[in-house]
C-alpha cells in the first residue's frame, strides 16, 4: 500500500492541451428566437439522437443588427429547449458579445477571408502555404471505433471501417476505401474544393466546408454505394461512381 506522502508527491496527472473540435454553427443575419425555434423544430424532428447534447455556436458574423439585452438569453433558452448546448458566440456587436460573457458563453474570434488585394501582395507565400497543407495526407489502417475521432490537417485516407458514433475529420478531402457509419467531415476549415470519396456510404452525417446532411436526409440510392460527394454553392452533390 502506498503512503499518503507518496501519493501527494506524485501529484495529479493533469495536462493542458490544444484540441480541434467540430462545432455546429447557427448562422443568422438577425437574432430571432422564433426563427430559431422553427428551424430546430424541423431539423431535430428528422434526427433527434444526432442533435441531443450537441454543442453549438451562435454565429452573427454577417449581422449588422443591434440586439436587445434580453435577445441572446431568449435565444439560448430556445436552443437549450431542443437539447442542444450553446457554448459560445461569434461575431455581432460589442454589446452582443458582452451579453454572451454575462451568460458565461465563449466569444470566438472572427476569421475573415483575406481580401484579393492582400492576397496579390504575396502570391509566392500563398502558393507555398497551400501546397504544404495539401501535401499533408494522413492514412488510417485500423478501425475507427464508436467514440473515437480522427483528424487530418490535409487529406485523410481510410483503409478500415468507421463505426457508428465515430467521427473522421479533415481540412482537405476524405478517401474511404471501406464503409463509413459515423460522421464524415471534409474541408472543415472552409475548403469548398474538398470532396468525399466513399466505397460504402452509410454515414450518420456528411459535411463539406460546414454544409451538411444527416442520414435521414440522404437519398437511399446513395446508401451502401461507391459515392463521391462534392460541394456546389451551398448544396452537397452526391454522385455514384
Amino acid at each position: 500500500m502506498r503512503s499518503t506522502t507518496e501519493v501527494s508527491a506524485e501529484g495529479p496527472k493533469v495536462e493542458l492541451k490544444a484540441g480541434a473540435f467540430t462545432l455546429l454553427k447557427l448562422c443568422m443575419s438577425e437574432l430571432d428566437a422564433d426563427a430559431i425555434d422553427g428551424l430546430l423544430c424541423e431539423r431535430i424532428a428528422k434526427a433527434p439522437d444526432f442533435f441531443r447534447n450537441t454543442p453549438i455556436v451562435i454565429d452573427l458574423t454577417d449581422s449588422d443588427v443591434e440586439t436587445a439585452d434580453s435577445d441572446l438569453a431568449v435565444a439560448v433558452g430556445a436552443i437549450r429547449g431542443y437539447g442542444l448546448v450553446p457554448v459560445g458566440v461569434r461575431g455581432g456587436s460589442k454589446a452582443f458579445q458582452e451579453q454572451a460573457r454575462l451568460l458565461e458563453l465563449a466569444v470566438f474570434s472572427e476569421h475573415r477571408r483575406t481580401s484579393k488585394k492582400d492576397s496579390t501582395k504575396k502570391p509566392h507565400a500563398s502558393a507555398s502555404s497551400t501546397s504544404s497543407v495539401t501535401a499533408t495526407t494522413k492514412v488510417v489502417d485500423t478501425p475507427v471505433r464508436s467514440g473515437q475521432r480522427i483528424y487530418a490537417q490535409g487529406d485523410l485516407v481510410l483503409l478500415a471501417p468507421v463505426s457508428s458514433g465515430a467521427e473522421v475529420v479533415a481540412n482537405g478531402s476524405i478517401h474511404a476505401y471501406t464503409s463509413i457509419r459515423g460522421r464524415v467531415l471534409a474541408g472543415v476549415k472552409g475548403d469548398e474544393q474538398a470532396a468525399i470519396f466513399c466505397k460504402d456510404l452509410r454515414a450518420e452525417l456528411v459535411s463539406i466546408a460546414g454544409r451538411y446532411k444527416v442520414s435521414e436526409d440522404l437519398e437511399p440510392r446513395f446508401m451502401g454505394r461507391l459515392v463521391r460527394v462534392t460541394l456546389l454553392g451551398d448544396a452537397l452533390i452526391f454522385k455514384k461512381l
